[in-house]
């Protein structure tokens, strides 16, 4: 999608090219904090690496992976259901192992 708008802005008081990329690329960093694009497509619409994206998270204070509380109870379910052979498998190291 492109999108454009128009900003009354007096020519000596900006560089248009700076402005735009300054635009783009706060409008690509909240379309991630909001989740609605994935890490990887806003790194590359960025032009950065994966861990320079993280760095530039960071700096703003834009948590990098969302854990809700959502995630925490089926993490919680799945491990009272996979517990039994967690204690096998800690008892008897090889016990999870494929032969």
């Amino acid at each position: 999608m492109k999108l454009q708008i128009e900003l009354d802005v007096a020519e000596e008081a900006v560089d248009r090219r700076q402005l735009e990329e300054h635009l783009r690329k706060e409008a690509i960093l909240e379309l991630f904090s909001e989740r609605r694009i994935p890490a990887g497509k806003a790194a590359r619409e960025l032009g950065l690496a994966r861990l320079e994206f993280m760095e530039l998270l960071q700096q703003r204070g834009i948590p990098y992976v969302d854990y809700t509380f959502e995630d925490w109870q089926k993490d919680v379910q799945t491990i009272d259901r996979l517990w039994p052979e967690i204690e096998k498998t800690a008892k008897d190291p090889g016990a999870g192992r494929l032969k």
